[in-house]
């Protein structure tokens, strides 16, 4: 049987596989690890909303807003810059089973790794015309 979710236990499901997850005083916002990303969650009447860092600098945000706005699966999804990190932020729908909450989940954090800053190598430096080294 497929098991509903209300925003609000969908953030308890959430939470619990936070490491280490921290609630605010109201109880409708948990942040914590989800693998290698922070991540921060809040429920809204409205829907659940997950925010995860990207491993990528600051001054990479360009791109990286290009790389969202072409992936049509993350039409909804948004980035945004707070303490000098750069977050992935996607809103789920208000009523969601385990399944499709699982599953949205799991492509958000393969977005995460799909935004990822790559390491790239130096530019290579041509031969001057008419001298090889």
């Amino acid at each position: 049987m497929k098991k509903a979710l209300d925003p609000h236990s969908a953030l308890r499901s959430l939470a619990a596989r936070l490491e280490q997850p921290r609630w605010s005083a109201a109880g409708s916002v948990a942040t914590g690890m989800l693998g290698a990303h922070r991540a921060r969650a809040r429920s809204f009447d409205a829907g659940l909303t997950v925010a995860l860092t990207l491993d990528r600098p600051v001054s990479q945000a360009p791109e990286a807003c290009l790389l969202l706005a072409s992936t049509p699966e993350a039409c909804d999804d948004a980035l945004y810059l707070a303490d000098d990190s750069l977050w992935l932020l996607r809103r789920f729908p208000e009523r969601l089973t385990e399944v499709e909450f699982d599953l949205l989940l799991k492509q958000q954090l393969a977005l995460a790794a799909l935004l990822a800053g790559r390491d790239r190598a130096p530019p290579l430096v041509l031969p001057i015309a008419g001298r090889y080294a």
